[in-house]
């Protein structure tokens, strides 16, 4: 019975107490405050952190209080901190700063305004990720599934990759068809990327590149890797493509040298300075070589270094027409071998650089098959000996595929 007389009358000293307050002064509380209103600054509003490489945005709106002077940022359990001044207009003010240096962390930041009395508002509090060198280490380059030449048209076949590293696609550099430099990107959406005015026999470089959150100030990209796409042969059909153009016979201006090919200058036997490997005789603008009233050709070469994977291929040419080939005097070798050039007529057959051949003797579709063991370039071209007045003969296609 006495405990519950005491929680009783306690109970009466808190209404009596209540009652006093509510019938004295309304600033009698004053007195607990050492004679002062509490006077609180407007808090910030809308923040946002935005993160960054080894640094954060801080930004937020001031709406209110017309009073604030500056917002102080402090961090790291408040042994840091920086301060921005405000200058108050009649309206909405926005509060923006960068904060650099901050090693790689999760911070949690506490923001507060203060009036020119050092008034200060409530706390407001928000965390953002700083990102750096461990983050960096982590990326790594878009996997290639495949990269195929086609003619001047490059394909690229990616890999696809865990979203959750912030990756958002890659960015390829090329040479272009006309020998200038493009830049594409490639958003991590798509797995496949066309170019279509890629510099045959040219190698590309591409790097992948991520951010670590949609907000983030900063785009990482990991280091450029290079490649040489697996390539069928640069200009390969007629009408053949020219570097060079020169030979007048007639009002023609008929021969020339071939673009994307390595033509010796056994082979250039028309016009000054010479050319020689391409023929637009009646407008067929074929691959050709001639010694009709003419230097005779002796191991006269036009080849190119095709990149192959492993793989058995079938080489397959169409020589439209010739003249005297597979006479006495003549040797003509479709090739393809190891090295960096084609052997000389003399040293084809039997030769063990050589991967396969075929001797054109007469006008037809020629076709061998020949095995690549590990990645590289090959080298794929013809070798001409014409050694007798009136030989000639014209290519109209070359066709490289996988068996």
């Amino acid at each position: 019975m006495k405990n519950i007389y005491i929680k009783i009358f306690g109970l009466l000293v808190v209404c009596a107490s209540l009652s006093i307050y509510s019938c004295s002064d309304g600033d009698e509380y004053l007195k607990y405050t050492e004679g002062g209103e509490i006077s609180y600054t407007g808090k910030i509003d809308s923040l946002k952190i935005y993160p960054g490489r080894n640094r954060v945005k801080v930004e937020g709106l001031i709406i209110s209080d017309p009073k604030v002077t500056e917002v102080r940022i402090y961090w790291n359990v408040k042994n840091d901190s920086v301060v921005v001044p405000v200058n108050r207009t009649a309206g909405v003010d926005t509060v923006s700063v960068e904060i650099d240096n901050l090693p790689e962390n999760v911070y949690n930041f506490e923001i507060r305004t203060f009036d020119k009395n050092n008034n200060q508002s409530v706390a407001v509090f928000q965390s953002a990720e700083v990102y750096g060198d461990r983050y960096q280490n982590s990326l790594f380059n878009r996997p290639v599934i495949s990269h195929e030449l086609i003619r001047d048209s490059l394909v690229v076949n990616y890999a696809t990759m865990d979203l959750t590293t912030g990756v958002i696609g890659t960015e390829i550099v090329y040479t272009k068809s006309d020998n200038g430099q493009n830049t594409v990107f490639v958003p991590i959406e798509e797995g496949i990327e066309r170019i279509g005015d890629f510099e045959p026999l040219t190698t590309y470089n591409y790097r992948t590149l991520f951010l670590p959150e949609e907000t983030a100030l900063d785009t990482f990209y990991t280091d450029y890797a290079s490649f040489k796409p697996m390539s069928t042969i640069g200009n390969d059909s007629a009408p053949f493509l020219t570097s060079k153009r020169g030979g007048e016979v007639g009002a023609n201006n008929r021969w020339g040298t071939l673009a994307y090919w390595t033509t010796n200058d056994a082979a250039k036997t028309f016009g000054n300075p010479p050319v020689g490997g391409f023929d637009d005789n009646e407008g067929l603008a074929a691959m050709g070589q001639e010694s009709w009233g003419s230097p005779f050709i002796r191991n006269g070469k036009i080849y190119q270094p095709v990149l192959l994977e492993p793989s058995e291929y079938t080489l397959e040419v169409l020589v439209r027409n010739g003249n005297k080939l597979g006479e006495a005097g003549t040797k003509v070798y479709l090739v393809v071998t190891n090295g960096t050039a084609i052997p000389d007529v003399d040293n084809i057959e039997n030769n063990p650089d050589v991967l396969g051949y075929s001797r054109i003797t007469e006008p037809k579709t020629y076709s061998f098959d020949f095995e690549v063991l590990e990645t590289k370039d090959v080298i794929i071209g013809v070798v001409t000996d014409f050694t007798i007045d009136q030989s000639y003969w014209k290519i109209m296609n070359w066709d490289i595929s996988k068996k």
